[in-house]
């Protein structure tokens, strides 16, 4: 097998404890936590709401509206209940290319990508209870002040930050006193968040020449973000803590409540401009079910634009080709941003294993079995995160532009999971195979590139046709490249720069330029990047009376009654940051929204608990 072709291969879930004699024992230690809910075993014809997705914000949604007992709910998911070990968190990316992702890849990308399979990047989603929060790398960043005073004075009232911290602080239960203590944060919420408990043998290096150069260490979510970030995790006592375990666990023995997995939604039902439902495939079969209030769709920022625009609704040009009629004419799928940027990679030169060998070793799985720490416990190998200020940052101003994420891995993750062509895996990394390696991953947190998504075919199964379009403003590329001189610098001064060399090869096309030219480092971010994951945009809220704007700040569909999007999608601007915790606050402000529409009656058709035997749709 070539280095290009393991992505396009799908495979099942696999861990390097597979097949071991200490599996049985980790899948015993990680039963103390719950990690995903009990699933319905009726669906009744009939809900006061339908949510379509349980990741990050569908979750969140489900269990705030049920905590009301007259509401009945019924939560879809197209994916299944997550594996037991995706609860490990350095097992973030074994998710990948299996039935638990979506799979997707992007459209060529015409910025960059000389260096990779069809100038594609590969785009995991997570298809499973918990959505995307059940797989990615848990890191805990809030964003800046900055993005949602933006928001609010873009249109969407209600969104400054004043007025999301609380939704931001109810959804939190943070175990580290000392960031509690700066009044940002709060205990007793859904999600954990904490410190991982791994520290790799380089981090105080990698720490105290960060510090060498003037980069103080922060809570990034607290009062300042511009720094050094030695990151919380959304894990509990070093297992994941996804939107599945804080929020649908809790809820699972709710009689208002009802949890579809493995069903596929491949419509929105729609009647006079008003939602009335949703059709969706289950076990072969197709099934309709009735939404009385409302349809809300979470299933993010890929397949939320997929399904509106198959329902009708979404730019006129796009649904003419496809001859879907058109019920609202909206720029959905427009406004697609995504955090995404090239990696600088250093050779550790001191004698440690490298991470793969680490996982490997059952000294360190007993070590997480029974103390819950070691390099099980890393989320994804994140080490420390750096949020500082490119050039066209004023100066003094608190809201950095880019991001560099450092964190231990192997040439394995380089040839598994970038899609790299065989030439540049060849040239690049296969000298370091089995070495110890320090990545430097750096992105523009404050892009200014749009892209797209839209839809291929009116068949709902085939992927939606992705278009980041990387780098297509200038100043993205710029400050990317600003961002991995900063990776240099900080792995070459001391002590950090004594215990590690920067990799020597150079990528195909860019040996020209000298090895520290800024050139040659924009000769890089065009040749290969990759993503960390964070499409939002493609359902913008704001002012109604604004064209580019979907949703209203009520995240409302314009012309369409009884229909939300609550998820990544409706961000006006991408956040600062990782974009879990921001959607996980969007759930949480969305049901504030929402319930306070909410006046229960005794009328029968407003009951949650309607058992009537015609109402049962079907048995799971």
């Amino acid at each position: 097998m070539s280095a290009a072709e393991p992505f396009l291969v799908p495979r099942q879930y696999s861990t390097p404890v597979n097949g071991t004699s200490l599996l049985p024992l980790l899948l015993l230690s990680l039963a103390r936590q719950r990690q995903s809910p009990i699933t319905t075993k009726s669906v009744k014809k009939e809900y006061d709401y339908v949510i379509i997705g349980a990741g990050s914000a569908g979750s969140v949604v489900a269990n705030r509206l049920t905590e009301i007992p007259c509401v009945n709910v019924l939560l879809i998911e197209a994916g299944s209940p997550p594996p037991v070990l995706t609860d490990v968190p350095v097992f973030a990316r074994e998710s990948w290319y299996t039935p638990y992702d979506w799979f997707y890849r992007t459209a060529p990308q015409a910025h960059t990508g000389n260096g990779l399979v069809g100038r594609q990047l590969v785009y995991p989603r997570g298809k499973m209870l918990g959505g995307s929060s059940t797989m990615n790398h848990m890191v805990y960043v809030r964003g800046n002040r900055h993005n949602y005073d933006n928001w609010a004075a873009l249109g969407a009232k209600g969104w400054s930050y004043d007025e999301v911290l609380p939704f931001f602080k109810k959804l939190e239960d943070n175990r580290d006193s000392d960031i509690v203590a700066d009044g940002y944060h709060s205990v007793g919420g859904p999600i954990t968040a904490m410190r991982p408990t791994y520290t790799t043998e380089t981090k105080p290096s990698m720490i105290q020449s960060a510090a060498n150069l003037g980069y103080p260490s922060l809570d990034s979510n607290g009062p300042r973000q511009t720094g050094l970030y030695d990151h919380q995790a959304t894990v509990r006592n070093n297992q994941r803590c996804s939107t599945a375990k804080g929020y649908l666990v809790p809820a699972e023995n709710r009689t208002n409540l009802d949890i579809l997995p493995n069903a596929m939604v491949t419509k929105i039902l729609l009647e006079n401009k008003r939602a009335t439902g949703v059709q969706f495939d289950y076990k072969g079969a197709s099934y309709v079910v009735q939404a009385r209030n409302e349809v809300i769709v979470s299933a993010g920022s890929l397949n939320t634009p997929q399904l509106l625009m198959l329902s009708g609704i979404g730019p006129s040009e796009e649904l003419n080709k496809f001859n879907i009629p058109v019920i609202a004419d909206l720029p959905v799928g427009k406004n697609l941003q995504d955090h995404g940027g090239p990696n600088l990679d250093f050779v550790v030169n001191i004698p440690i294993q490298t991470s793969g060998e680490k996982q490997k070793n059952s000294s360190v799985v007993k070590q997480y079995i029974y103390k819950r720490s070691g390099e099980l416990a890393a989320a994804d190998g994140e080490i420390v995160q750096l949020f500082l200020p490119s050039t066209y940052v004023p100066p003094g101003e608190d809201n950095p532009d880019y991001q560099s994420h450092f964190s231990e891995t192997t040439t394995d993750i380089a040839k598994k999971y970038f899609g790299l062509t065989p030439e540049v895996y060849n040239q690049v990394y296969k000298p370091y195979e089995g070495k110890p390696l320090i990545s430097c991953y750096t992105t523009s947190i404050q892009p200014k590139s749009r892209g797209t998504v839209t839809i291929q075919s009116v068949n709902p199964y085939d992927a939606p046709i992705v278009d980041p379009n990387y780098f297509d403003d200038p100043q993205d590329l710029d400050v990317v490249v600003q961002a991995m001189l900063t990776c240099l610098r900080v792995g070459t001064t001391p002590p950090l720069g004594n215990i590690v060399t920067r990799i020597q090869t150079l990528f195909p096309g860019c040996e020209q330029y000298a090895g520290n030219d800024p050139e040659y480092f924009r000769c890089q971010a065009q040749s290969v990047i990759t993503t960390i994951f964070h499409p939002v945009g493609t359902a913008k809220m704001g002012d109604p009376s604004d064209p580019t704007t979907v949703l209203d700040p009520e995240l409302r569909v314009k012309g369409i009654d009884g229909l939300r999007v609550v998820d990544g999608s409706v961000m006006p601007t991408i956040t600062s940051g990782n974009t879990n915790a921001p959607i996980i606050m969007i759930g949480e402000k969305a049901s504030d929204i929402i319930k306070q529409s909410i006046v229960c009656t005794s009328s029968p058709n407003n009951t949650a608990n309607n058992d009537i035997a015609n109402n049962v749709l079907f048995y799971a």
